[in-house]
């Protein structure tokens, strides 16, 4: 089931999928997610849960608006890792894309790290075309590319 998220659950999203090596790459501990998520749903953004019986098992936190006055912009999709390649991530996505498009976007924007190739093919399955590649944006041992679809 995928529902939009409440403040309770950023601490379960945090204990669940806090400890990933890619969050970890970027230096974002459990804490932190928690609290980044809890700030995000207060400016309104929009997060997203999955969950099965046991809670979230994964998220998807992204802006419906704004990118390039033309569309949103997905901030951060992640799914435990017992639960992946299985469609989770894909239902994910496609609900960001059908409630960016509801809100008038035209197209969906995100940012792949250069070296998560596994994302790269997901984004690429899944519609997704590379644009561009910002050098050094978030980390100055990574460059992260732009993915783009029109919706």
């Amino acid at each position: 089931m995928i529902r939009e998220a409440t403040p309770g659950d950023a601490d379960l999203v945090a204990k669940r999928l806090g400890g990933l090596p890619l969050l970890a790459r970027y230096g974002m501990s459990p804490a932190d997610l928690a609290r980044r998520l809890r700030e995000a749903m207060a400016r309104g953004d929009g997060v997203l849960v999955a969950c099965d019986e046991s809670g979230p098992i994964g998220f998807a936190w992204f802006l419906a608006g704004g990118t390039f006055a033309l569309g949103g912009y997905l901030r951060l999709i992640a799914v435990a890792p017992e639960h992946q390649s299985k469609s989770l991530g894909a239902a994910l996505l496609g609900e960001v894309e059908t409630r960016v498009h509801a809100a008038g976007g035209r197209s969906l924007f995100l940012l792949v790290s250069d070296f998560n190739q596994a994302a790269q093919r997901f984004y690429a399955a899944h519609g997704y075309t590379e644009a561009g590649r910002l050098e050094k944006f978030v980390r100055d041992d990574v460059d992260e590319l732009i993915f783009w679809k029109r919706l």
